[in-house]
């Protein structure tokens, strides 16, 4: 890659920081960090991929005097590497190279829908925690919108496979229109290399109520009955692809349509020597 400029090995890079498997950027950026072999240029121009990155994929990290996680994403940017906590109304400074948070200070900014918001928070946490081994969920809100980030990570690595399942969801107040996207990625790299990535979609128009604690339910209702079928979904079509995809992929019977009775295999590998002789 001699002749290729620090600029371009730098855009090369970040694509391939972009398109990591969960739990493995930090392996990624060692292997592109050893190809373009300048960490000066590698560090300047790779920071916004890690940004982009970490927020696409709701990366978690708990600020320090917090007993609780909180999901890195663009709805809670505040500032320049400032993030928004809204369970604890504080705000970190957070670290896109080291996934560290640092810095707490108090946020007083009043937003109109917050009671709202931690009415749906409450209901969202029990969700998480009934439904998601490792689940972390936090709901951010805006002058008319109420924002549901949710993440379930789980790196097993011993056993060369990792995975992730995201969800991003926003509720109109306006408009009464619940809009979401989940995202599950899996990736097996044992002897091989095997990822799985499946996005999908989901609207629904969920009748705006006076009483914030029963909208709250409806909504995290809403968000429930989707990730129900979608997983029933999944585990039906995957349940399929074994049952008749993998099997067109074989013969049935070897070519002699005799089924190979392998207790024997020694038996026939000395007759067909002693054939030969």
């Amino acid at each position: 890659m001699s002749n290729v400029s620090i600029e371009d090995k730098v855009k090369i890079a970040a694509g391939f920081l972009l398109s990591s498997p969960p739990g493995e950027v930090n392996d990624v950026f060692n292997d592109v960090r050893a190809l373009v072999n300048n960490d000066e240029g590698l560090q300047d121009g790779i920071l916004q991929a890690l940004e982009q990155y970490n927020t696409e994929q709701h990366i978690t990290v708990t600020p320090p005097g917090l007993d609780h996680e909180v999901i890195v994403s663009k709805h809670g940017k505040i500032g320049q590497d400032r993030y928004l906590d809204p369970r604890s109304k504080q705000t970190f400074k957070f670290d896109h190279m080291r996934l560290t948070a640092s810095d707490l200070e108090e946020y007083t900014e009043e937003q109109a829908l917050d009671s709202l918001r931690t009415a749906v928070e409450t209901e969202c946490i029990k969700y998480v925690e009934d439904h998601f081994p490792n689940g972390v969920c936090t709901v951010h809100c805006t002058e008319t919108e109420i924002i549901i980030a949710i993440v379930d990570n789980k790196y097993n690595p011993n056993n060369f496979w990792n995975g992730r399942w995201l969800a991003a969801w926003i509720y109109d107040t306006q408009s009464s229109q619940l809009k979401g996207t989940t995202k599950v990625n899996v990736h097996y790299y044992e002897d091989g290399n095997v990822q799985l990535n499946a996005e999908k979609s989901f609207e629904s128009q969920v009748v705006k109520k006076d009483d914030e604690q029963q909208l709250a339910k409806l909504l995290v209702k809403e968000i429930s009955t989707f990730d129900k079928k979608y997983h029933s979904s999944m585990n039906e079509s995957y349940t399929e692809l074994a049952d008749s995809t993998f099997k067109g992929l074989r013969r049935a019977l070897p070519m002699t349509r005799n089924k190979m009775d392998w207790n024997k295999i020694l038996n026939y590998k000395i007759g067909n020597e002693l054939s030969q002789k």
